[in-house]
């Protein structure tokens, strides 16, 4: 750690609303190793602790402080003489890999307390808001290691937290090689959030009235929020996040269930070909939701509660890389655009068959074929003129009990992440979440579909669980 501490240099890494705008949590996932040859020197210690911090020097935006100045001016300050040191720690546990195997690697069957941080980005018990928290617990007879990696939005995103990862285990495997030389000459990053202004076309595509409503809209509370400090608005968050009790389930979605799918939808949507995994799962998991908010309240589509005017507010996000040219392993921040959406919840309340299904990916298609690196530029002028605009799309989502999030981009294969002694047996988000959030995940198997992490608050879980349209495509894992 020393050499890690001596090869911070001070610098200031301004962030932008692109950055602040999903900052309010956590990008937190447990990697589970088998020890299958039973050897003594599985993933030892000292080295796992070692190629750490030997890739942190390689990462020293991690090394930093959020600070706010004003309202919505947030950088990550880096102090060569006061590094934020990462948080990184080891246990033992008394649990066995094969118990977790048994158990289908469900949360219950986690040792406790192998998440060192919760969902939401806040400081912890020394009033630090730490940029990567890392536990290492080793498991009973040295039959596995499970690894929590958790890294603040603020800094970066789903592809660029996997990135962090990769390298971590890159640098592990030349280490366990002697080939130290080799470290160096690892491709470097850059943390520059200038990169992606001059990323932009010229071009503009007018950002949709309702994403442009949520992001301009003044709202004291909003400015307010904009306002405190980055500890105080996680301490906020956290809490509403811990009041929501929310319950999550992982899915899977396998081929032969997407197959099916289209084959059931072709007659009611001619280019049903042309419709992504992600799009039928957008559609589906929408009308999923909304009809289980509804039969928890003990309602049915008959009951007329729902006027033709209701809305269900979906926050629809996308992962824009491609669209500008950036590589997906150079750059360390967040690529990540939102557009809301507004749905009719009359449409989403009638039952799901083909038909109504067809109609749901339908009003979807502005959304989910709009995205281009024009509207990308539209929407970092909308946010970059308005600093403080950061908040105010989570605070309007938080106060409902019905809006949802979903993450329209499968996350990056977290299965590659192989420190020499094989790729992870399993790989898991942690399981309190905020509640109506909707994430893709690459399962085990990358070549068969995708997982699905749902979170809903218990009672309308409980509706999902029962869903019979949804519960015929997406299987439960735990």
């Amino acid at each position: 750690m020393d050499e890690f501490v001596k090869s911070i240099e001070s610098q200031v890494i301004p962030l932008g609303v692109i950055d602040t705008q999903g900052s309010f949590s956590n990008i937190p996932f447990v990697f589970m190793y088998e020890n299958k040859d039973g050897s003594d020197d599985f993933m030892p210690t000292g080295l796992l602790c070692k190629s750490f911090y030997r890739t942190m020097q390689q990462l020293p935006i991690l090394a930093g402080r959020v600070k706010s100045k004003g309202i919505g001016n947030v950088s990550i300050v880096v102090d060569a003489n006061d590094v934020n040191i990462p948080e990184y720690s080891e246990d033992q546990s008394n649990v066995h890999f094969d118990s977790l195997k048994a158990a289908g690697y469900k949360w219950s069957s986690w040792p406790k307390g192998v998440a060192t941080t919760g969902p939401m980005t806040c400081a912890n018990n020394d009033g630090e808001i730490k940029l990567i928290n890392v536990h290492v617990v080793r498991l009973l007879n040295n039959s596995g290691v499970m690894i929590y990696l958790s890294i603040p939005h603020y800094v970066l995103d789903g592809e660029a937290h996997m990135e962090v990862m990769r390298r971590w285990c890159k640098v592990h495997q030349l280490m366990v090689a002697g080939q130290y030389a080799d470290i160096d000459g690892l491709p470097t990053y850059t943390f520059d959030r200038a990169i992606i202004q001059q990323s932009l076309p010229d071009e503009r595509k007018p950002v949709d009235e309702t994403t442009y409503k949520t992001f301009t809209e003044y709202s004291y509370f909003s400015e307010w929020f904009a306002w405190i400090s980055p500890e105080w608005r996680g301490y906020i968050l956290s809490k509403v996040v811990g009041w929501q009790q929310a319950e999550a389930h992982l899915f899977h979605v396998s081929n032969a269930s997407f197959d099916s799918l289209r084959e059931a939808l072709r007659e009611h949507v001619p280019d049903i070909n042309s419709i992504s995994n992600s799009e039928l799962l957008l559609s589906l998991a929408t009308k999923t939701l909304a009809q289980s908010q509804m039969q928890s309240e003990g309602r049915t589509p008959n009951d007329e509660s729902a006027s033709s005017n209701d809305t269900l507010a979906i926050a629809v996000i996308f992962e824009v890389r491609k669209y500008l040219g950036l590589a997906h392993d150079g750059f360390i921040g967040n690529v990540l655009i939102p557009k809301i959406n507004m749905q009719p919840l009359e449409e989403l309340l009638f039952p799901t068959n083909s038909e109504s299904l067809a109609r749901a990916i339908a009003t979807f298609k502005d959304t989910t074929n709009g995205v281009s690196a024009p509207l990308v530029a539209s929407h970092i002028d909308m946010v970059t003129s308005r600093p403080s605009c950061f908040t105010r799309p989570i605070t309007q989502f938080t106060r409902s009990k019905t809006a949802m999030s979903f993450v329209f981009d499968v996350m990056p294969d977290m299965y590659v992440s192989d420190f020499g002694n094989g790729r992870p047996e399993w790989v898991s988000p942690i399981e309190p979440f905020r509640a109506n959030a909707v994430l893709l995940l690459t399962g085990k198997d990358s070549t068969d579909g995708v997982d699905v992490f749902m979170t809903a608050f218990p009672r309308v879980m409980k509706e999902i669980l029962k869903n019979e349209y949804w519960t015929s495509i997406a299987k439960i894992i735990y």
